[in-house]
């Protein structure tokens, strides 16, 4: 008797760990807001991207593209007019109308003193 005991023991705290370690369920998004983004590329490239809910407008010497939001599993994804921009944190990869890709990190303000 004390042998079973001890293997439902066992089973109840391996049923247990995985819920416990198991990661937080994600808030739901509560309001969708305008964002204006600035990327810095790799070869001194700087792309603006201006975000609206479901829909991006990418800037690049002087061109203006528009693109519509796509399924993502991670972070986000705008593709429209030949060129896509993919990004997860400030991390992004921007593919331009000739296919070529270029690596970008979010550029952020400098917090005023």
């Amino acid at each position: 008797m004390k042998i079973a005991r001890q293997h439902l023991l066992a089973i109840g705290l391996l049923c247990a760990v995985p819920i416990a370690c198991a990661p937080a369920i994600p808030e739901k998004v509560g309001s969708v807001r305008n964002y204006n983004a600035t990327f810095a590329c790799e070869g001194d490239q700087r792309v603006d991207v201006h975000f609206i809910p479901f829909k991006a407008t990418l800037e690049f010497q002087g061109a203006s593209v528009d693109m519509d939001q796509q399924g993502a599993a991670d972070g986000f994804l705008y593709s429209g007019g030949g060129q896509s921009l993919r990004a997860n944190g400030d991390e992004a990869m921007w593919t331009d109308g000739k296919g070529a890709i270029h690596h970008c990190r979010e550029t952020f303000a400098a917090a005023a003193h």
